[in-house]
């Protein structure tokens, strides 16, 4: 029989041995989906921004942001197999963004004053000069036959309409304000990340009235809508994911890890969005509540733009890898 101190002794070492087991830090959660990349075949082309076309396929520009060969600069189309094709579209332009307008018609910005054109089989239009000399198109949106492009040298936004020929530019009323990315709710409506003022801006196509949202973290990056018509937008800097509610004017940011490094957001069909963290070398799915979940890392892949296929698997740029890749959910 035990005598009554080494019985206390034990029934401490039990109780020290359970709180360990029920207190004990949860293992890492498991990486969702399954992740493949596709090499592209021009060596440093850094792909950027990414987009889905009517064709099917995923159509990215090839930015050239660290090459010193000034050669013939290509978009790339990737088809859900994986196939990839370059089509050489300019000479020292550097594309950026892209989207696909009216009639199976990509637009993209590129390091001069017009926007690039290619069809979704493959044909390179001529160039749509822009009325300004000195504009400078970085992000790029469409709604019907409207392209959206911010102008961060001349503080505006432009609009060109596909149809007509057109160009209207809408000056930003916060001087400085450095318009970056660009996209179009359901009702129409222009939302946009101004990042040196700190912003979100809102533009009313039929009055032109632009209103603006203060960010209280860091400078706004991209900017998505997601199916719930919430804006939502990254800040790289301050490892932040916003959330603008377009009924209330009130942001919501949720923080991430340190050094992730949020760049791409796009909206998913289930109501989530996905993101990329650049500088974490993976990307993320946040809730609408603000639940965040991580794909697998794969170190110095610095993923940029961000896109998601009606499936709602992702698919994303990896600029410093030089690869295409798409997470596979199912």
């Amino acid at each position: 029989m035990l005598n009554p101190l080494r019985l206390k002794r034990l029934r401490l070492v039990l109780v020290v041995a359970w709180l360990a087991i029920v207190f004990a830090p949860g293992a890492p959660a498991a990486p969702i989906g399954g992740l493949k990349q596709f090499r592209i075949p021009t060596a440093n082309s850094d792909p950027k921004h990414i987009t889905m076309g009517s064709d099917g396929n995923f159509w990215f520009t090839e930015s050239f942001v660290r090459s010193q060969v000034f050669s013939f600069h290509n978009i790339g189309r990737i088809t859900p197999n994986g196939a990839i094709t370059e089509f050489a579209v300019c000479d020292f332009c550097f594309p950026n963004d892209i989207v696909e307008g009216p009639a199976g018609i990509l637009y993209f910005t590129k390091s001069d004053p017009a926007l690039g054109r290619i069809t979704t089989l493959g044909e390179v239009l001529p160039d749509i000069v822009m009325p300004n000399t000195s504009a400078i198109g970085n992000g790029i949106a469409a709604f019907g036959d409207d392209i959206w492009v911010t102008d961060f040298n001349n503080n505006s936004i432009w609009r060109f309409n596909a149809v007509t020929g057109v160009f209207t530019q809408f000056a930003i009323t916060t001087s400085g304000a450095n318009p970056s990315d660009v996209t179009v709710d359901p009702n129409g409506i222009v939302w946009f990340t101004e990042a040196d003022a700190k912003q979100i801006g809102r533009l009313d196509p039929l009055s032109g009235v632009i209103t603006e949202t203060a960010v209280p973290g860091g400078p706004p990056r991209q900017i998505a809508i997601a199916t719930d018509g919430t804006v939502w937008f990254t800040e790289r800097f301050t490892n932040a994911v916003g959330r603008l509610d377009p009924s209330t004017s009130v942001v919501t940011e949720f923080p991430l890890a340190p050094g992730a490094g949020p760049e791409g957001i796009a909206a998913a069909p289930d109501g989530s969005l996905w993101f990329t963290q650049s500088n974490a070398g993976n990307i993320a799915r946040i809730t609408t509540a603000g639940l965040i979940t991580e794909a697998r890392r794969i170190n110095g892949s610095e993923p940029f733009g961000i896109a998601v296929a009606p499936a709602g698997n992702p698919w994303y740029a990896e600029l410093s890898a030089n690869k295409i890749a798409v997470l596979q959910l199912r």
